[in-house]
Protein backbone atom coordinates (compact mmCIF):
# COMPACT_ATOMS: atom_id res chain seq x y z
CA UNK A 1 0.00 0.00 0.00
CA UNK A 2 1.42 3.41 -0.97
CA UNK A 3 1.56 6.23 1.59
CA UNK A 4 -1.05 9.00 1.39
CA UNK A 5 0.48 12.23 0.04
CA UNK A 6 0.41 15.25 2.33
CA UNK A 7 -1.90 18.20 1.60
CA UNK A 8 1.16 20.38 0.92
CA UNK A 9 2.46 17.87 -1.63
CA UNK A 10 -0.95 17.76 -3.34
CA UNK A 11 -1.11 21.56 -3.48
CA UNK A 12 2.37 21.71 -5.02
CA UNK A 13 1.37 19.12 -7.62
CA UNK A 14 -1.82 21.06 -8.43
CA UNK A 15 0.23 24.23 -8.97
CA UNK A 16 2.59 22.39 -11.32
CA UNK A 17 -0.31 20.93 -13.32
CA UNK A 18 -2.04 24.34 -13.51
CA UNK A 19 1.21 25.94 -14.74
CA UNK A 20 1.55 23.27 -17.45
CA UNK A 21 -2.09 23.68 -18.52
CA UNK A 22 -1.87 27.45 -18.80
CA UNK A 23 1.67 28.04 -20.12
CA UNK A 24 0.50 28.58 -23.73
CA UNK A 25 -2.59 30.61 -22.87
CA UNK A 26 -2.91 34.35 -23.18
CA UNK A 27 -3.29 35.86 -19.72
CA UNK A 28 -6.68 37.54 -19.36
CA UNK A 29 -7.97 40.01 -16.87
CA UNK A 30 -10.57 38.66 -14.48
CA UNK A 31 -13.52 40.01 -12.52
CA UNK A 32 -13.23 38.59 -9.00
CA UNK A 33 -16.30 37.97 -6.88
CA UNK A 34 -14.59 39.38 -3.79
CA UNK A 35 -15.31 36.17 -1.88
CA UNK A 36 -11.88 34.62 -1.20
CA UNK A 37 -13.01 30.95 -1.01
CA UNK A 38 -14.88 31.32 -4.33
CA UNK A 39 -12.19 33.36 -6.10
CA UNK A 40 -9.55 30.81 -5.03
CA UNK A 41 -11.45 28.11 -6.95
CA UNK A 42 -11.70 30.11 -10.19
CA UNK A 43 -8.84 30.16 -12.72
CA UNK A 44 -7.03 33.46 -12.33
CA UNK A 45 -9.09 34.37 -9.26
CA UNK A 46 -12.34 35.37 -10.98
CA UNK A 47 -14.44 35.27 -14.13
CA UNK A 48 -12.34 35.80 -17.26
CA UNK A 49 -13.13 39.05 -19.03
CA UNK A 50 -13.60 38.86 -22.79
CA UNK A 51 -15.03 35.36 -22.53
CA UNK A 52 -18.40 33.65 -22.71
CA UNK A 53 -20.02 32.53 -19.43
CA UNK A 54 -23.32 30.73 -18.90
CA UNK A 55 -25.77 31.48 -16.11
CA UNK A 56 -28.57 28.90 -16.18
CA UNK A 57 -31.98 29.54 -14.72
CA UNK A 58 -33.14 25.94 -14.40
CA UNK A 59 -36.35 24.22 -15.42
CA UNK A 60 -38.86 26.54 -13.73
CA UNK A 61 -38.29 29.57 -15.98
CA UNK A 62 -40.28 32.13 -14.00
CA UNK A 63 -38.66 31.53 -10.62
CA UNK A 64 -35.12 30.47 -11.49
CA UNK A 65 -34.87 32.70 -14.56
CA UNK A 66 -35.36 35.74 -12.32
CA UNK A 67 -32.68 34.44 -9.95
CA UNK A 68 -30.25 33.92 -12.83
CA UNK A 69 -30.99 37.42 -14.18
CA UNK A 70 -30.35 39.00 -10.78
CA UNK A 71 -27.14 37.04 -10.34
CA UNK A 72 -25.88 38.16 -13.77
CA UNK A 73 -26.87 41.76 -12.98
CA UNK A 74 -24.95 41.60 -9.71
CA UNK A 75 -21.85 40.31 -11.45
CA UNK A 76 -21.95 42.99 -14.16
CA UNK A 77 -22.73 45.72 -11.62
CA UNK A 78 -19.07 45.47 -10.54
CA UNK A 79 -17.76 45.99 -14.08
CA UNK A 80 -17.30 49.45 -15.63
CA UNK A 81 -19.47 50.59 -18.52
CA UNK A 82 -22.86 49.89 -19.99
CA UNK A 83 -24.46 46.47 -20.31
CA UNK A 84 -26.31 45.23 -23.39
CA UNK A 85 -29.24 43.04 -22.32
CA UNK A 86 -30.67 41.06 -25.26
CA UNK A 87 -34.08 39.52 -24.65
CA UNK A 88 -37.00 38.00 -26.52
CA UNK A 89 -39.63 40.13 -24.81
CA UNK A 90 -39.81 43.12 -22.47
CA UNK A 91 -40.48 41.19 -19.26
CA UNK A 92 -37.44 42.14 -17.17
CA UNK A 93 -38.13 44.10 -13.96
CA UNK A 94 -35.55 46.92 -14.01
CA UNK A 95 -35.92 47.82 -10.28
CA UNK A 96 -34.78 44.29 -9.45
CA UNK A 97 -31.60 44.86 -11.46
CA UNK A 98 -31.05 48.09 -9.53
CA UNK A 99 -31.39 46.19 -6.24
CA UNK A 100 -28.61 43.90 -7.50
CA UNK A 101 -26.45 46.98 -8.08
CA UNK A 102 -27.05 47.51 -11.81
CA UNK A 103 -28.99 50.77 -12.30
CA UNK A 104 -31.31 50.94 -15.35
CA UNK A 105 -29.36 53.87 -16.85
CA UNK A 106 -26.40 51.52 -17.39
CA UNK A 107 -28.50 48.96 -19.28
CA UNK A 108 -29.24 49.04 -22.99
CA UNK A 109 -32.22 46.76 -23.65
CA UNK A 110 -32.39 45.06 -27.05
CA UNK A 111 -35.82 43.47 -27.60
CA UNK A 112 -35.08 40.96 -30.35
CA UNK A 113 -38.38 39.07 -30.53
CA UNK A 114 -36.93 35.57 -30.94
CA UNK A 115 -33.80 33.60 -30.07
CA UNK A 116 -32.20 34.12 -33.49
CA UNK A 117 -32.54 37.86 -32.97
CA UNK A 118 -31.14 37.62 -29.44
CA UNK A 119 -28.09 35.72 -30.72
CA UNK A 120 -27.52 38.23 -33.53
CA UNK A 121 -27.76 41.18 -31.11
CA UNK A 122 -25.40 39.44 -28.69
CA UNK A 123 -22.82 38.81 -31.40
CA UNK A 124 -22.86 42.45 -32.47
CA UNK A 125 -22.68 43.64 -28.86
CA UNK A 126 -19.74 41.39 -28.06
CA UNK A 127 -17.76 43.07 -30.82
CA UNK A 128 -18.30 46.50 -29.24
CA UNK A 129 -15.31 47.20 -26.94
CA UNK A 130 -17.01 49.83 -24.76
CA UNK A 131 -19.53 47.51 -23.10
CA UNK A 132 -19.05 46.05 -19.64
CA UNK A 133 -20.89 42.93 -20.76
CA UNK A 134 -23.57 41.40 -22.92
CA UNK A 135 -26.40 39.27 -21.58
CA UNK A 136 -28.61 37.18 -23.83
CA UNK A 137 -31.73 35.36 -22.74
CA UNK A 138 -31.84 32.13 -24.74
CA UNK A 139 -33.37 28.75 -23.97
CA UNK A 140 -30.81 26.57 -25.74
CA UNK A 141 -27.43 27.48 -27.12
CA UNK A 142 -26.12 25.31 -29.94
CA UNK A 143 -22.42 24.55 -30.22
CA UNK A 144 -22.24 26.65 -33.40
CA UNK A 145 -23.90 29.66 -31.74
CA UNK A 146 -21.72 29.24 -28.66
CA UNK A 147 -18.57 29.20 -30.79
CA UNK A 148 -19.65 32.31 -32.74
CA UNK A 149 -20.28 34.18 -29.51
CA UNK A 150 -16.97 33.08 -28.01
CA UNK A 151 -15.12 34.27 -31.10
CA UNK A 152 -16.94 37.61 -30.98
CA UNK A 153 -16.04 38.00 -27.30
Amino acid sequence: MSPTPSPAALDALRRKVRALETQDRVTRAVLPFGVPPLDARLPGGGLALGALHEVAGGADEALYGATAARFAAGVLARAQGEVLWCRRQADLFAPSLAQAGLPPERVIFADAGDEAGVLAAMEEGLRWPGLAGVIGEVGKLSMTASRRLQLAA
